[in-house]
């Protein structure tokens, strides 16, 4: 809008028949009020029709509108203690988006806050939420999270029915390829040192120094819940370490609701208490279709049974030498002699033990006798740790038994029942 000179009115010629009446004359008042509204006309057509080039050069970015800074950042800077931006969705879409083709979508930091915070407060929705679509793995993550000097991740609940962390592996292979719900590595360990050793999909794999440790706290609780309804609830596999290494202070280092399956030795070096015991081998006339079991032997002692067969020498007499460690690990001796081929009535014990060696008379020249010696173990191991024949229960167990079942009692009067129904996986879970 042009301004008018302070002059004498502007009379316009027209060729049209009839010309337009003459503009009053104006006071400098009006003329200056004119121009100041024409100048906020062009500013509010201007913000009314906004333009992308305006930011081309770092300038205002303007809302509602396609903005190119080009290589030239936009910055927006404020000193309050609120929101330096605040961007309200209304409806269903994103409230705020960013894109990048090579480079990082979006990027905060803080000096002494939280680089990044979500909020939500729906049951079905996730605070922050991470996606990789790329079709082929590289090594790449939906999220990150690197801690240098402090946690990679921190993860807590408050819920009884929540996790503080849940994996899932969705791949359905069968192989050991199938992949795993976590991979855990430290102390040093590597993909490399893992690869190979699950012989199945796993709900998770662990390297390190020590593949997991887990400290149950209160102390009724367990390190590692373990739970399969058809195969084996922990599987370990180790090189040259120790695939599970389990302590407690009261309870079990290691306990299996159900079989434990020992694939190679078992050392045990505390006491062994069992029910029961044999020897499971395949069955020699028919190994393909049958097994064989012998059961252990057992007596109220910690008994060790030594025998063989011995040749008696022109006088009728024998000398068995025993090993040289043989007095130091045993004491309280019991023999017994058989004659083989004839009687022998007179067949006797003619020197006990004494410097490992016991000798046998009463024979006749030739014959063979069977001996069978046995004796009390009495190293210092077994001193300080004799097997008591008869025990009272501790009040906690007394009315419960070991086998139930077998006493015609209900199977919750068991003692394993009790003590461990804490332990056993929640349903709903």
């Amino acid at each position: 809008m042009a301004i008018a000179p302070l002059t004498e009115p502007v009379v316009v010629s027209d060729p049209a028949p009839e010309a337009p009446p003459p503009e009053p004359a104006r006071s400098r008042r009006s003329i200056l009020g004119a121009g100041l509204a024409g100048l906020a006309g062009l500013v509010l057509g201007s913000l009314g029709r906004p333009q992308a080039a305006d930011a081309a050069a770092g300038g205002s970015l303007i809302m509602g509108a396609s903005n190119d800074a080009g290589t030239t950042n936009t910055d927006l800077a404020t000193n309050s203690t609120g929101t330096a931006l605040y961007v309200h969705q209304n409806g269903t879409g994103t409230a705020v988006r960013g894109i990048a083709n090579n480079g990082i979508a979006g990027f905060f930091t803080s000096s002494n806050g939280s680089g990044v915070s979500g909020v939500v407060a729906n049951n079905t929705k996730y605070g922050v939420y991470g996606a990789n679509d790329a079709l082929t793995y590289g090594g790449g993550a939906a999220i990150r999270a690197a801690g240098e000097q402090n946690h990679g991740l921190v993860a807590t609940t408050a819920s009884a029915s929540a996790y503080a962390i849940k994996a899932t592996n969705t791949n359905t292979g069968t192989d050991s390829s199938a992949g795993a719900g976590i991979r855990v590595l430290s102390g040093g360990g590597t993909d490399a040192d893992i690869a190979g050793l699950v012989l199945w999909p796993a709900a998770g794999e662990f390297c390190g120094a020590h593949g997991v440790v887990a400290v149950a706290s209160p102390g009724d609780g367990a390190g590692v819940l373990a739970y399969s309804n058809s195969s084996s609830g922990v599987y370990s596999s180790s090189g040259s370490g120790t695939g599970v290494y389990g302590i407690s202070a009261s309870s079990y280092g290691l306990y299996s609701d159900g079989n434990a399956g020992v694939s190679g030795n078992l050392d045990v070096t505390g006491t062994l208490s069992k029910s029961g015991g044999s020897f499971k081998i395949d069955h020699p006339l028919d190994p393909a279709n049958k097994f064989l079991y012998h059961s252990f032997v057992e007596s109220p002692d910690m008994k060790n049974v030594y025998d063989g067969v011995v040749t008696l020498d022109s006088k009728g007499e024998a000398t068995v030498t025993l090993p040289d460690w043989f007095e130091a690990l045993n004491r309280d001796f019991r023999y017994q002699l058989t004659a083989i081929g004839s009687s022998a009535p007179d067949l006797y014990i003619r020197a006990k033990v004494k410097a490992n060696a016991f000798s046998i008379g009463g024979g006749k020249a030739g014959q063979e006798v069977c001996w069978l010696l046995t004796g009390i173990r009495q190293d210092a191991w077994a001193d300080a740790h004799r097997i008591p024949v008869e025990e009272d229960k501790p009040a906690a167990e007394r009315g419960l038994y070991l086998h139930p079942t077998e006493h015609g009692q209900p199977a919750a009067k068991g003692i394993d029942a009790v003590r461990h129904a804490a332990m056993k996986p929640h349903a709903g879970k």
